[in-house]
């Protein structure tokens, strides 16, 4: 096997506008909108770096034509706990920082690592671990 990273994380979230705001309106991520694609109601993209998706869920709304009932419950049903590690500039961690205590959100670190890289932990609002980790050049 080739392995080229993956395509999209996908998390089931509570309200999508809510998750926008998080990882849109503060973060400074992009809604991502690949041809040929119109997400759901309640569903969006969010480009976090060249070739990764982040993909916002809200319960039910993900669905495929490929797969039988016996997969209900395993895909996109449950708000369930995930820890996102998101590689990010070194020298972005402060600032991301204090967008989100700004915003309100209760954040550990910046802090650096035993190879010197500063580490941010934040949670979003559904709970999600979110790990930000500073990747210098």
């Amino acid at each position: 096997m080739h392995a080229r990273g993956y395509a999209e994380v996908a998390i089931v979230i509570s309200d999508i506008e809510q998750s926008i705001k998080f990882y849109v309106d503060i973060l400074g991520y992009e809604v991502f909108s690949p041809p040929n694609f119109v997400p759901p109601q309640g569903a969006r993209l969010i480009k976090v770096g060249p070739d990764h998706v982040l993909g916002l869920w809200e319960p039910g709304v993900w669905g495929s034509d490929y797969l039988d009932e016996s997969f209900d419950g395993h895909f996109g049903t449950q708000i369930g706990q995930a820890h996102l590690v998101m590689a990010v500039d070194q020298d972005d961690v402060p600032g991301i920082a204090e967008r989100l205590t700004s915003a309100g959100y209760r954040v550990a670190g910046p802090m650096p690592h035993g190879d010197g890289s500063l580490h941010l932990y934040v949670s979003d609002p559904d709970g999600h671990a979110i790990e930000f980790w500073g990747k210098a050049d």
